[in-house]
């Protein structure tokens, strides 16, 4: 579980919520008009190795607020923080107004990008490699990668599959599977929770509240 866990947060950015994570299938891709073009599946794998690359190149650096900043941006080029965002809540993305959907995405990304940052450094210590891509339903590519720890050599390599879509020359994550749990449905099963139980400003006031707070966990 701390192989899991440790994988959960630097590569994904958070852990939200409560209880522990669930192993759940890789959420299906979202829907697409019919009559698309076939996706180019080396080219979603080309682009996610090098912002794998670029993030690493990065952290090597000194731990400066230009470094940080520098992270962010990054970040902000291939996570998909709105369709994370919406297949996350599911069908409460559709009870939700424009500003409150606003609100959401805003707070989910900053909490994803300062865990981020807090330990990315981390994954030197493990060397990442790409094992394959194949298409997903729709214009959606899955791209396999596998991470093994430079220090502990006889601890299995830990599964990290990026769910990707094309947008436009670009492309975007809308969901990371490690070792066969999908955050996207993890996600969904916390965020239902809280919300079954404190509502929709119950969720909104953990996130708000955690964005004060010096802690490592989130919500």
């Amino acid at each position: 579980m701390a192989v899991f866990r440790f994988i959960s947060i630097v590569i994904v950015g958070i852990s939200l919520l409560v209880g522990p994570a669930l192993a759940e299938e890789t959420a299906p891709a979202p829907s697409v008009a019919p009559n698309v073009p076939p996706v180019d599946i080396e080219a979603a794998e080309r682009f996610i190795r090098t912002k794998h690359n670029r993030v690493r190149a990065v952290l090597r650096r000194r731990d400066t607020p230009k470094r940080a900043d520098q992270l962010t941006e990054l970040l902000g080029e291939f996570l998909d923080y709105d369709m994370l965002a919406e297949l996350s809540l599911d069908r409460e993305w559709n009870e939700r107004s424009p500003k409150e959907r606003k609100r959401f995405v805003s707070l989910l990304r900053q909490l994803v990008e300062r865990q981020y940052q807090r330990n990315m450094e981390s994954t030197l210590k493990y060397k990442v490699i790409w094992v394959g891509s194949e298409a997903l339903d729709g214009t959606s590519v899955l791209v396999k990668s596998s991470a093994r720890s430079h220090i502990k050599k006889r601890q299995p390599p830990v599964a990290i599959d990026y769910s990707m879509r094309p947008d436009g020359k670009e492309w975007r994550v809308w969901d990371i599977s490690t070792d066969g749990v999908s955050l996207v449905k993890n996600y969904k099963r916390q965020f239902r929770r809280v919300i079954n139980d404190e509502g929709w400003e119950g969720l909104i006031g953990r996130m708000e509240k955690k964005l004060n707070e010096e802690e490592d966990e989130l919500i």
